[in-house]
């Protein structure tokens, strides 16, 4: 509900997670340390760097909290245990690759304390080399894949703030509330599209997603893992399958199968003959399968919870006719 009070400034715990990314670090950190917003906390996430980064932190930025494991946890596991850290009413997640403007959670924290069904608040993300929008809140489509809304768009546009499915989370805002009722990021999922899953499971529980265009992120995008990776293809061909399975409810399943299976024919084409990734989307494919019970299991969990109507989550996928996702993935097969 709409509240006439002044805000209070909740502590805010921001968790920047880092897989040996030394190089990354110092626009990172600057960035946030520079933020007009208090109070808030820092969490640094080091997943068994080898490169460094934890000493490079300890000497150049002494006030920030380290967490230092011991192995790679991906994106999930690391930010799980920086979680575990949080002592903020509200979690920011910060990729390491992004450096935010000085305003950047002032701004996104707004409507957090404007509306108490709002859980989730999503960045500007710019292209730090182009300047061109990375995302500008992310949708979901009809076959259960998720699309970043404003894509390649010239920064200017999308500047009106307004409800989104989800964030993406390289520079977003929870509220700790919301991640207590649904659950945070889910481990199995280790990395790509587990922000989607979230997304999914707090639509479901009627949870509300603000885009926040004065939220501005510039982005290095895909610094860590780079672009079409064999293992950026495994995880994200794999944790479609989760996506889907785990939250899309069964009648919007029936009703857009045929459309899941053109995303599967669509996928194998341009990633398979366009790209040669034949080994690595295939083994998605099978440990998908091999995970079948557990992700079943969960969906059982989700469905049960789920608060909202069949129509109500359709009305916010984006369909398959959609002008701007049909131009991105023409031009991405063609050129990508």
């Amino acid at each position: 509900m709409k509240s006439s009070e002044p805000p209070v400034c909740n502590l805010v715990s921001i968790i920047v997670l880092n897989w040996n990314g030394q190089s990354l670090l110092s626009d990172c950190l600057s960035s946030l340390s520079k933020q007009t917003y208090s109070p808030y906390e820092l969490i640094f996430v080091d997943n068994g760097s080898t490169d460094g980064s934890v000493d490079f932190v300890r000497r150049n930025f002494p006030w920030v909290r380290i967490c230092q494991l011991s192995e790679n946890r991906g994106f999930s596991g690391g930010n799980i245990e920086g979680f575990k850290e949080c002592r903020g009413e509200f979690i920011a997640l910060v990729n390491n690759d992004t450096r935010v403007d000085e305003k950047w959670l002032e701004n996104l924290v707004h409507p957090l304390h404007e509306n108490s069904a709002t859980g989730i608040c999503a960045s500007k993300l710019l292209i730090d080399s182009t300047g061109k929008i990375d995302s500008a809140g992310d949708n979901l489509t009809i076959w259960g894949v998720g699309f970043k809304r404003g894509f390649g768009k010239e920064r200017n546009a999308y500047d009106t703030q307004g409800p989104v499915f989800g964030a993406c989370a390289a520079a977003s805002l929870y509220r700790k509330e919301m991640l207590e009722d649904i659950g945070f990021l889910d481990e199995d999922f280790f990395f790509n599209d587990e922000d989607t899953d979230l997304n999914f499971r707090a639509q479901l529980r009627g949870w509300k997603c603000i885009y926040v265009p004065k939220a501005v992120v510039y982005h290095k995008v895909n610094a860590t893992i780079g672009t079409r990776s064999d293992r950026h293809v495994y995880f994200h061909v794999r944790n479609l399958e989760f996506l889907w399975l785990k939250n899309m409810p069964t009648g919007l399943m029936v009703r857009f199968v045929h459309y899941k299976v053109l995303q599967e024919v669509g996928s194998f084409a341009y990633l398979c003959l366009r790209h040669g990734k034949w080994a690595p989307f295939f083994k998605g494919k099978k440990d998908a399968l091999r995970m079948l019970p557990m992700m079943l299991r969960k969906r059982r969990e989700i469905q049960k919870r789920k608060i909202v109507t069949n129509q109500y989550i359709q009305s916010l996928l984006l369909p398959v006719y959609s002008k701007d996702l049909l131009c991105q993935k023409i031009t991405q097969f063609i050129f990508g």
